[in-house]
Order: structure tokens, then sequence, then C-alpha cells
């Protein structure tokens, strides 16, 4: 019999004020911390914050010795990559990191009471046992990722287990599906007789801390080789997620940008309620 995914998070959700925040009250929070709540650039829907062009992702999964694991950490995977990546700029993985990772667990505990802080981060090599402590990761980029035989055991057995994987940050259209077309091939190693579903608005992910319509939400950017916000998902046998998948979007674009004031904080905070949903629903169901 497999051991149980550990589950390294305490949830004191709180039951009163943070459930009843609106986008504006969110966003007077977000807006507090550091200066991030200045105005905002958005030129033809693009808000992006420069990432780290030099970093070729050769960053540590070393366990960081500030994690507590006995809280909520924000788990970042570090995947093999597409031999079409052209090995300039900073890798596809890596986006967004430090600052969202950071970012998110800091609102996620202050909004919500559970148990974390900006430090609670950490990178996870995809083929590593180490996936197994946490029940929530994030993927970057999945239009790059590129699964290895063991990439694809190793996986399978984290979602087994219970595991949630958030896959963000990547686009495509009726002219370019090549970063969708990658993500679903390489997820079909992992689950061949499943498919990817569109995950309908009234989905219980969509309010299992927010109330939150899908539909009121835009990419932080919209260019000519995106499309519309898409929510996708691959489930279980009983219908729970365990891959969710935010088409055409990048909400972690939006965690990093909160301490430079470079988007609407509207849609910032509601990138933030979407995080948050996910992580609840990753530890609840």
């Amino acid at each position: 019999m497999k051991r149980k995914l550990v589950v390294g998070a305490i949830l004191a959700l709180a039951t009163t004020a943070y459930a009843q925040l609106t986008p504006l009250d969110l966003g007077q929070l977000l807006g507090g911390r550091n200066g991030g709540g200045g105005g905002f650039f958005n030129n033809n829907r693009s808000c992006i914050v420069g990432g780290s062009p030099n970093s070729r992702g050769d960053e540590s999964s070393v366990p960081r010795e500030k994690v507590n694991r006995a809280q909520f950490v924000y788990a970042r995977l570090k995947y093999h990559m597409q031999p079409y990546w052209r090995q300039a700029g900073e890798a596809p993985w890596h986006h967004d990191y430090p600052d969202g990772d950071t970012m998110f667990p800091d609102n996620f505990g202050r909004l919500t009471g559970v148990l974390t802080n900006p430090e609670q981060y950490q990178i996870v090599d995809i083929d590593s046992k180490e996936l197994f402590k946490y029940p929530f990761v994030y993927m970057s980029e999945p239009g790059y990722l590129d699964l290895w035989p063991e990439d694809v055991k190793n996986l399978r057995e984290y979602f087994d287990r219970g595991g949630f994987l958030l896959m963000d940050d990547f686009r495509g259209n009726e002219r370019n599906m090549r970063q969708y077309d990658n993500m679903a091939e390489q997820m079909a190693k992992v689950f061949p007789d499943r498919q990817i579903e569109q995950v309908p608005a009234n989905h219980p992910i969509f309010t299992a801390f927010y109330d939150i319509d899908p539909k009121d939400m835009r990419a932080p950017y919209e260019n000519g080789d995106s499309g519309p916000v898409e929510f996708l998902a691959i489930s279980d046998a009983k219908g729970r997620i365990q891959v969710m998948i935010d088409f055409n979007n990048d909400i972690s674009e939006y965690w990093q940008a909160l301490d430079v004031g470079t988007c609407s904080l509207h849609e910032s905070g509601r990138a933030v309620e979407l995080g948050i949903n996910y992580a609840i629903y990753a530890m609840t169901h």
C-alpha cells in the first residue's frame, strides 16, 4: 500500500472577515506592501514585469533552510525543457521566480490564516522524491515541458497519492497552438486514459475560498500569439481536479507585479484570489 502524500500545511482558515473581502478590499490590502499599490502601466494589455534574462535555470533545488515544512510551502517544478527552447534568456520553468514565489505565500497567509510566510517557497526537481512533500505544486510555461520516463513515473505516483499541479503562463490561438499541443502531448504520457476538459464556471474550485466568476479574468498580456483566457483541467475518476491548466493566462505575473505597481490592482487581486482557491481546493479535496 503506497504511503499517502505528506501534507505539509496546517489549515487554520479564517471564516469571518477575510472570506467577505471584495475585490476592492483585497486590492487595498495588496497595495499596502512595499508601495506596490501605485499606478499601473498597461499598454495594449501588457503589464509584464522584467524577469531574470541571464538566468539559465540553474538555481538549486536543494531544500532551503528557511522553509518550515509544518506550514504551507509554495513549490515550483524544475523540469527538462524541449530542445526547441533556444537556450537563450530566462529558462521557461523559472519565469516570475522568486518574486511570484514569495508574494503568493505572503498573501495566502495574510488573507486566509493559513500558516505560511514569504520564505515558504521551494524549487523541486520533477523527477525527485522530494516532490511528495508538497500537496500543491506550480509549473511555469508547460509549452516547453519535456517529460522523460522517470519524470512520468514520478508525476503519476505524485498524482496517485493526491497531489495537485497548477500549470500557468502559456498561450496559443488558432494560428499557433504549439505550446498547448506540447503540454497536451506531455501530459498524455502521464494520463494516457484521461482528457483535458473545460472547467465549468460552477465548479467548486471557483468557490473554494473566494466566489470567483472565471469570466472576470484577463491575462496580463494579450498579443498576436495568444487568445482568450481558458480554465482547463485533468481530473481523476471521481471528478477531482488534479491538474489545473491556466491557458492564455499568467497569474504568477500578477503576483510578481504586486510590489511593482505595473498591473491593475483589480486584476492582480483576482489572480491572488484564484491562486488561493487553487491551493485551498488542492488541500481539501
